[in-house]
C-alpha cells in the first residue's frame, strides 16, 4: 500500500505547533523527566496537536512521540513525532530548537519535516527531493570535507568520545543538526543514544541524498531491527557513506576515567 501525502497539510499543523512552541518561548519552566530530561507544557501540547490530527487524518497509521509514547507500533506505516528537539536549549531561551515529524513505511524514514520555527527555517521532504525554504537542496550532502569544514554533534559528546576533527558545532538539537547537514552546511553530524522520534525525519533527508545512518560498529542502521519505543544505544553518524566512513575512525571512545564526572 502506497499512499501520496499533504505536504501543505502536514506544514499548516507544524506551523500551528510552532506557534505554540513560540507563544511559551521564555515564558515556562520545565519539569524534569529524568537527569538532563526536561519537558514542557509547550512538549505536550504540540504533541497533542499533531498526533491529533495525524489520528484523524491517518487513521490506520501508527504514532510514536517523545511525550506521550506509541500506539499501533507494529502497522505498516509509523509517524514519529519530536515535538520539541532542543527541550534544554527552549528552556534556557536559546534559538536552535525543532519541530519535528516524520513517517516511516516499514521501519523506513520515507518523510521528514523540521521547523526551526524562530528563523522560520523548513526542511521537508517532497516525493524523492529534500526542500529548504523553498529551495531544492537535494544535492546538497557533502562527500568530502575541506579545511573550513566542521562537524555538528551532541553538546555532551565529549564526556564519552574524543573527536579528532578540527572544527565541531552545536546548537542543542540532533534533529536540527541532520537538517543543516542534510542542507551541505556540516559534513556530518555526529550523536550517540538516539531515540526514533530524534532522527527519523532527518534521516528521510540523508537517505533521499544516498547517505546513510552509520553505527560506530561500521554497519548502517538498519531501522527494521530497531525497538521504536527505547534508544538506538551507541555511536551515530549521519551523512553522505564518503564521509561517515571517513569519519569514524576519528572518533575515539574515552576511557571510563577520564568521562565527564556527571555522567
Amino acid at each position: 500500500m502506497t499512499i501520496t501525502l499533504n505536504t501543505a497539510q502536514i506544514r499548516d499543523w507544524v506551523a500551528e505547533a510552532g506557534e505554540i512552541a513560540r507563544h511559551y518561548f521564555r515564558r515556562t519552566t520545565a519539569e524534569w523527566k529524568g537527569v538532563a530530561d526536561p519537558v514542557t507544557v509547550a512538549d505536550r501540547e504540540i504533541e497533542q496537536l499533531i498526533t491529533g490530527a495525524l489520528r484523524q487524518t491517518y487513521p490506520d497509521h501508527g504514532i510514536i512521540g517523545e511525550e506521550f509514547g506509541g500506539e499501533m507500533l507494529d502497522h505498516e506505516y509509523l509517524w514519529a513525532i519530536d515535538p520539541i528537539d532542543g527541550t534544554r536549549v527552549y528552556v534556557e531561551g536559546l534559538p536552535t530548537w525543532c519541530i519535528s515529524v516524520a513517517l516511516l513505511h516499514h521501519r523506513r524514514p520515507v518523510f521528514g519535516m523540521i521547523h526551526i520555527p524562530l528563523y522560520d527555517d523548513w526542511t521537508y521532504t517532497d516525493g524523492d527531493e529534500v526542500i529548504n525554504n523553498g529551495e531544492v537542496v537535494t544535492h546538497r550532502l557533502a562527500q568530502r570535507w575541506a579545511e573550513d569544514s566542521y562537524v555538528l554533534m551532541r553538546g555532551d559528546m565529549a564526556s564519552l568520545y574524543d573527536l579528532h576533527f578540527t572544527r565541531q558545532m552545536s546548537f542543542g538539537s540532533t534533529a536540527a543538526h541532520i537538517s543543516y547537514t542534510a542542507r551541505g552546511a556540516s559534513v556530518a553530524t555526529v550523536a550517540y543514544d538516539s531515540y526514533l522520534w530524534d532522527i527519523a525525519a532527518g534521516v528521510a533527508f540523508i537517505l533521499k541524498q544516498g547517505g546513510e545512518m552509520l553505527r560506530g560498529t561500521g554497519e548502517p542502521v538498519d531501522f527494521s531491527q530497531v525497538d521504536p519505543t527505547q534508544r538506538i544505544k551507541g555511536l551515530h553518524l549521519f551523512g553522505h557513506p564518503t564521509v561517515t566512513r571517513r569519519l569514524l575512525p576519528l572518533i575515539v571512545t574515552r576511557p571510563a576515567q577520564l568521562r565527564h564526572p556527571a555522567w
